[in-house]
């Protein structure tokens, strides 16, 4: 018999699994197991009569023999109890996600997180700063059209997904959607329509799906020899977090409003990092929020680009004079996320959680002043 690879399959909910209820709108269904086995591109119901049925094994189901891989790869479906859409996750659930990926860490070969589109962005960045080290794959996928549906992207995601945490040894979260696979960090939702709803705007894609399915070990944050076969959790975030995009209505009542009682807020801003320059009470009040201690990050609202340490215009050098913390070319939702996490380092001074979110320690920023 082929030698086998086990992958833990996590289904949070999502688009990949919802039908349409009395009302006519989409909403997660359960028992997204029976859906799957029936379908034959992502399982072998002869191989599973012949070998896995009467054993203990019979939980899992198994990917058909394809051209990817000499290797069997069989996989079982953890389904939570309660399924959300993707707009109403927590903090809480990412906890959940990290938690189980640790739980059962060594009784799989790689894992796999069905997730619903909405925050992949958020979860897959969260997901990597609270793996603080893992040496095994792990996947994000989810779908655009429910897996139901005869036209579904939820198929090849899922095989996709499965196949590369199975074969692929990437030490780190990732995302793959469409035909790509993309570093977690680096991931943004681009689209609500398109099947390829997801892209990397500053960082290329760690594979592309073609007739095979390789990665350039140069990609990756850590060369996989490299890392040992640990999983190391920070089960931690910062619930008070919060993105503020800068507009020209924006008021200094405003800034105050949404700093109040937070820890961290990411500041998206023009272009290079600039917001109004005449109207200095805004920045009195973001200067009074860093002097309150709150950790302000300045990230581009562009879709491409980044904000330096050294500002081109005298709009950006303002915000850095007040304390506020260049994100370079993080994407906001990774700000976010490495906020929540930065937060919780109890044992760090607000200058050291400062250092910390210049410093790329997953692969989410370039920071050309900085070699870590």
């Amino acid at each position: 018999m082929a030698q086998t690879k086990r992958v833990l399959v996590i289904y949070t909910g999502g688009t990949f699994g919802m039908l349409k209820n009395e009302k006519g709108v989409l909403v997660p269904q359960k028992d997204i197991e029976n859906v799957i086995r029936r379908l034959p591109q992502l399982h072998d119901e002869e191989y599973y009569q012949k070998n896995l049925a009467n054993t203990e094994m019979k939980e899992y189901l198994a990917l058909p023999d394809g051209k990817d891989t000499e290797l069997k790869v069989l996989y079982k479906i953890y389904e939570y109890e309660e399924l959300k859409d993707s707009s109403d996750f927590t903090i809480d659930d990412w906890i959940k996600m990290a938690r189980d990926i640790k739980r059962f860490y060594f009784d799989y070969d790689g894992f796999v997180v069905l997730h619903g589109t909405d925050t992949t962005a958020y979860g897959a960045s969260v997901l990597s700063f609270m793996l603080e080290r893992v040496g095994k794959t792990v996947v994000l996928t989810g779908a655009q059209i429910p897996i139901f549906q005869p036209r579904s992207d939820g198929n090849n995601n899922f095989l996709c997904a499965l196949l590369i945490a199975a074969t692929q040894h990437i030490p780190e979260v990732t995302v793959f959607f469409g035909a790509k696979l993309f570093r977690g960090t680096r991931v943004k939702k681009v689209s609500n329509t398109r099947i390829y709803a997801f892209d990397s705007p500053n960082f290329p894609p760690l594979l592309e799906a073609k007739t095979t399915l390789d990665v350039d070990p140069k990609m990756l944050i850590h060369p996989p020899d490299s890392v040992s076969n640990e999983c190391y959790l920070h089960d931690q975030l910062s619930r008070k977090v919060y993105i503020l995009k800068v507009a020209p209505t924006v008021t200094p009542d405003l800034i105050r409003a949404v700093c109040e009682g937070m820890e961290g807020i990411v500041l998206e801003t023009y272009g290079n990092g600039n917001i109004p320059i005449k109207r200095k009470e805004i920045y009195k009040e973001i200067e009074r929020a860093v002097k309150n201690e709150v950790l302000v990050v300045n990230v581009t609202q562009c879709v491409n680009g980044t904000v330096l340490g050294k500002p081109i215009y005298e709009t950006g050098l303002l915000l850095l004079e007040c304390g506020v913390v260049p994100a370079f070319d993080m994407t906001a939702e990774a700000a976010w996320a490495k906020l929540c996490y930065v937060l919780t380092k109890t044992d760090l001074s607000y200058a050291e959680k400062v250092v910390l979110m210049k410093t790329n320690i997953k692969g989410e920023l370039h920071n050309p002043n900085h070699v870590h």
